[in-house]
């Protein structure tokens, strides 16, 4: 069981890798899904680690607001009454978690007697000792004033999500129902969604379909989720490490001959898909149709 279980996006992971850095030079044991072995199932994993977790960091950024994952694991921390939160960025907090205190860490360098930080180890103490957040030393981040168009944003994206709970059970307001959708399950379902959408045969446009690309969806029982490619004179298997956002992240399950796992990026649109490779290189892929030639 660890002391701290740190929340983020990992487009910001060397500012939380200072964070981790400097939370266990602080003595307190700290889980981050860098923690993960290899060879272990990486959503049962992150599951296990963030019940068991005696406070939870959350660190928020402007990618991390939009993450569905991170803003799972903040309700969760919520509910559970150990969630700290720490703003990387100048950014609005999601739903119901901008009135919430929060240390503002934005260019912190990662100095282990920065004001801030000893606001964030102070938190944590306190959280483990039971006493709640200190209002002496946690302070809200400053925020900037949205533009018109941000919030026009903001009013889509609040009308998108109504429509979603709607479509996954949820009642509206006055509606007489008794029940609420678990945003955590909303969310896990918009993420199988997505995995299941990189299913299926495609190939390069430019082909038309002659040397088809198979690609398969899968959850094993060791409840990790794995895509397999194949393709002709090529296989590979990855385990999913991320999906959110229309992204999906995975790491092949072995290492290769090259060097240690590679990572791969997803990016589904309907019937056609991105995908990225170790080198970074996009290759636009197209769905082909049930008797093999492209439209």
């Amino acid at each position: 069981m660890a002391d701290v279980f740190v929340s983020y996006k990992r487009v910001n992971q060397p500012t939380v890798r200072r964070l981790v850095d400097a939370l266990r030079g602080q003595g307190l044991s700290v889980w981050w899904d860098q923690d993960i072995p290899p060879d272990a199932a990486w959503e049962a994993n992150i599951e296990t680690e963030l019940e068991a977790a005696r406070s939870v960091v959350v660190a928020w950024s402007e990618a991390a607001v939009v993450s569905d994952n991170v803003k799972a694991e903040a309700r969760r921390a919520s509910r559970q009454g150990k969630l700290i939160q720490v703003f990387l960025q100048a950014c609005e907090a999601p739903l119901f978690f901008g009135e919430r205190q929060g240390v503002d860490l934005v260019g912190w360098s990662g100095a282990a007697d920065d004001p801030r930080f000893v606001s964030v180890a102070d938190a944590v103490r306190a959280v483990l000792a039971g006493k709640g957040l200190p209002t002496s030393t946690v302070e809200a981040p400053r925020r900037p004033r949205l533009a018109r168009w941000k919030l026009a944003g903001f009013a889509a994206v609040g009308a998108s999500t109504v429509a979603a709970l709607l479509v996954f059970g949820g009642e509206r307001p006055g509606s007489g129902g008794s029940s609420k959708p678990d945003p955590a399950a909303v969310a896990a379902q918009a993420r199988a969604r997505l995995i299941q959408s990189v299913a299926g045969v495609w190939d390069r446009q430019d082909r038309s379909c002659a040397q088809p690309i198979t690609v398969a969806a899968t959850t094993g029982t060791d409840g990790a989720t794995r895509i397999a490619v194949n393709a002709k004179g090529f296989t590979s298997t990855g385990q999913v490490i991320a999906a959110d956002n229309g992204v999906i992240l995975s790491r092949n399950t072995t290492a290769t001959a090259s060097g240690p796992r590679e990572q791969w990026e997803y990016h589904p649109n309907g019937d056609a898909m991105t995908v990225i490779d170790k080198d970074g290189v996009a290759t636009i892929l197209v769905r082909c149709p049930a008797g093999g030639t492209s439209r």
